[in-house]
């Protein structure tokens, strides 16, 4: 039997609540509606949707990073405390340990309901970020979806799942055989998906990759497809039984005028089922992972 709730964590990579100027694409015509308060004019979410400031500092010295920001959020534990220190890219032994041990996709299962990692990737990356006796690059992402035994999706699930580009402009100029699709389509399978689970994730990271560009262009573009996909998603959910979780690692897309990340705040919103309520005391990255857990729970 499906679950009658769900909830769906969209982890947006690089994104922060930044100050107004040129520096700033989230500052321009891209970011109309949801997003638009990470501009610094002042402006609030749309009705519907929640929105939290988080501290991605953590209370560790130097600029948020990747590794440890991203586990925080997948594990509730403060990973860069943990290891004493922010680390960049992709989780060392020391942040997998923690991910496999405190993963919110594995403690689900754990306490009896289902979960899924909603991107699609290759049938041979999907293989190789499975195979623990290779030696690749894994994302906490995908860390927290292979831990306890967890599955990836592939361009065979792309019924219930989404790439990373979610309309495959950028998938298919890399050669990878799939048919095009809208913006709408891409949301539809990504909330079929979650609806086969009690708890998700879908992960976005071409934000934090334009920030480190330092492309305009790029990054107007990554504004405005991050965008689109939370209104498609948002128009199709229902509040009553379906809960969006938006949340990022750390600034980076929010100023272009350094390749590296930022100390801005960066932002939490939530939309539907409790999700005022969900997100009402959360001021750090360390207090979504817990909280959506028990929120997939109830």
């Amino acid at each position: 039997m499906k679950p009658q709730h769900h909830t769906i964590l969209v982890f947006v990579d690089g994104i922060g609540l930044g100050t107004p100027g040129a520096h700033n694409p989230f500052d321009h015509g891209g970011a109309r509606t949801i997003l638009a308060p990470l501009a610094g004019r002042g402006a609030r979410p749309p009705a519907g949707w929640t929105l939290r400031a988080l501290d991605a500092r953590l209370g560790v010295e130097g600029l948020p990073q990747s590794a440890t920001g991203t586990a925080t959020i997948l594990t509730g534990t403060n990973v860069a405390k943990a290891i004493g220190e922010h680390l960049f890219a992709f989780p060392d032994r020391r942040v997998r340990a923690i991910i496999d041990e405190r993963s919110i996709l594995l403690r689900a299962r754990q306490a009896g309901a289902t979960s899924a990692y909603l991107n699609a990737f290759t049938h041979e990356r999907a293989r190789d970020s499975e195979d623990r006796s290779k030696s690749v690059h894994r994302g906490a992402c995908t860390c927290a979806a292979i831990a306890g035994g967890g599955r990836l999706y592939t361009v065979d699930d792309l019924h219930r799942a989404a790439t990373f580009d979610l309309v495959h402009d950028v998938v298919r100029g890399l050669g990878i055989d799939v048919a095009p699709r809208s913006m709408l389509e891409a949301a539809r399978a990504v909330l079929a998906g979650a609806r086969e689970v009690h708890l998700s994730l879908f992960e976005l990271f071409l934000t934090d990759k334009a920030g480190h560009a330092q492309d305009t262009a790029f990054a107007r573009r990554e504004v405005a497809r991050t965008e689109r996909f939370l209104e498609a998603l948002a128009s199709i959910a229902d509040p009553a039984r379906d809960t969006l979780v938006v949340a990022s690692d750390h600034g980076n897309l929010d100023d272009l005028s350094t390749r590296g990340h930022t100390m801005a705040p960066v932002p939490a919103l939530a939309w539907g089922r409790s999700a005022a309520e969900l997100v009402r005391d959360w001021s750090s990255l360390e207090h979504i992972g817990d909280a959506v857990l028990a929120h997939a729970l109830s």
